[in-house]
């Protein structure tokens, strides 16, 4: 019978996150090299042992998935990059509804994701496009490349107002920024003359995944 079908599912499902429980190890990326961004390998630290309401959750959750139902917060899938695209010198209108930080950060999310919050230290993967806010000119962007910006977000790997930006957006968000010269590489000109001295900028962020 149906119920009966149910306790089954139930019981193995039971079976399985118990298990899981001490079998727990946590894991840590290796460190890696993208362009000219250095990342730190994560500090491991021993997981705790699920409590019984922990596995009694983790059974209940495990029932959909052996159904055959999608999970209610599958990852976000990125986004082509269209919405990211810009030409010109940016206008008035353009530059309209931001909110802006204690730092002078501004921001203004375009779309808000349904994911977790990053914390600091934790790696991340984000696509953006740059440009500069006196010009209207591209200066990078990982859409073009096809493979999002990988880094540990908080500790200092990427400028301040990335880090700033980061550390409050869902996953699957995609933000707007407007960067000030101290928020973004200050007096020094970066790229080949790409970003001159003291330069604003204006990023398109997504946030594509935590881990």
């Amino acid at each position: 019978s149906t119920k009966m079908h149910m306790r089954i599912l139930l019981a193995l499902a039971l079976v399985a996150a118990h298990a899981s429980a001490f079998s727990l190890t946590p894991s840590c990326a290796a460190p890696s090299r993208q362009g000219a961004l250095a990342l730190r390998a994560c500090d491991a630290a021993s997981a705790p042992l699920l409590g019984r309401r922990q596995v009694l959750a983790g059974a209940a959750a495990a029932i959909p998935l052996v159904l055959g139902a999608t999970p209610a917060l599958a990852r976000p899938k990125a986004s082509d990059g269209k919405w990211a695209k810009h030409s010109g010198a940016f206008t008035a209108e353009e530059l309209e509804g931001f909110e802006t930080t204690a730092s002078g950060l501004m921001f203004k999310d375009i779309e808000v994701g349904p994911g977790a919050i990053p914390q600091p230290g934790q790696q991340i993967a984000a696509h953006y496009a740059g440009y500069l806010l006196a010009s209207g000119k591209s200066f990078d962007s990982s859409y073009s490349r096809g493979k999002p910006l990988r880094f540990s977000v908080g500790t200092g790997s990427v400028i301040k107002g990335w880090d700033e930006a980061l550390l409050s957006m869902p996953v699957g968000t995609k933000r707007q920024l407007l960067v000030p010269a101290p928020l973004a590489y200050g007096s020094k000109a970066v790229g080949g003359g790409l970003i001159p001295a003291n330069s604003d900028l204006v990023f398109y962020v997504e946030l594509v995944l935590i881990g």
